[in-house]
């Protein structure tokens, strides 16, 4: 339910509930993990009657598992972040509502960019459309960030220097992860999805930092 309120002298505001976005937000991520796994399938028409075909056919499928691997991780990545972020909100604005809803349209998408470049991921157009998908949740996660870090209005209390710090880490890991997928796709594009493996370590570098940071 929104709760209006009201600045000294000025109209009333409405204040969004936050638990009504919290589970549109888990139903998205959900869904879109849940969609990731059903590109992993074998062949319909294709019968195997030898365990070397099978072991042929799953072989072909390792493009489509390195791509839901990545996928999977960085859609788990980003709904973990994203709860840690949700954790010092107390109530939305308009604005960070449409911020939210641009995060989940990136990824909503993603299961469609996995199935193509798990499909063809010898072409720069399949490595590009991924890359794009994965800038577009880094970078609506970064203006999330900045938006709550200049209406701190909006959470119970300011958003420890840590969290701030680990948050922007990881936002810029993943854009500098973008940018290094793109030039290897550009040299030879079934290379690419492998940069998204350094995500794996971004992530507990960010923790790290947010640990060993001054409060």
């Amino acid at each position: 339910m929104d709760h209006p309120t009201a600045d000294a002298g000025g109209p009333f505001k409405p204040q969004l509930a936050k638990h009504r976005f919290d589970a549109l937000q888990d139903g998205v991520y959900a869904i879109a993990i849940t969609l990731l796994v059903l590109e992993l399938r074998l062949p319909a028409a294709e019968h195997f009657h030898t365990a070397d075909q099978l072991l042929e056919a799953l072989a072909g499928l390792l493009p489509r598992v390195l791509a839901w691997l990545v996928s999977f991780f960085v859609l788990a990545l980003f709904w973990h972040a994203s709860l840690r972020a949700q954790a010092w909100v107390r109530h939305l604005d308009s604005k960070l509502v449409w911020i939210n809803i641009c995060s989940l349209l990136f990824a909503s998408c993603l299961p469609f960019a996995s199935s193509i470049v798990g499909e063809y991921p010898g072409l720069l157009p399949s490595q590009c459309l991924y890359a794009g998908v994965m800038a577009g949740m880094a970078l609506t996660a970064l203006w999330q960030l900045r938006h709550l870090n200049a209406h701190p209005e909006l959470c119970h209390s300011p958003m420890p220097a840590g969290v701030r710090k680990a948050a922007s880490l990881r936002i810029l890991g993943l854009l500098g992860t973008v940018v290094l997928a793109v030039l290897i796709a550009m040299l030879d594009p079934r290379f690419a999805t492998m940069a998204f493996m350094l995500m794996a370590v971004i992530g507990p570098w960010s923790a790290r930092v947010e640990r060993r940071t001054p409060a």
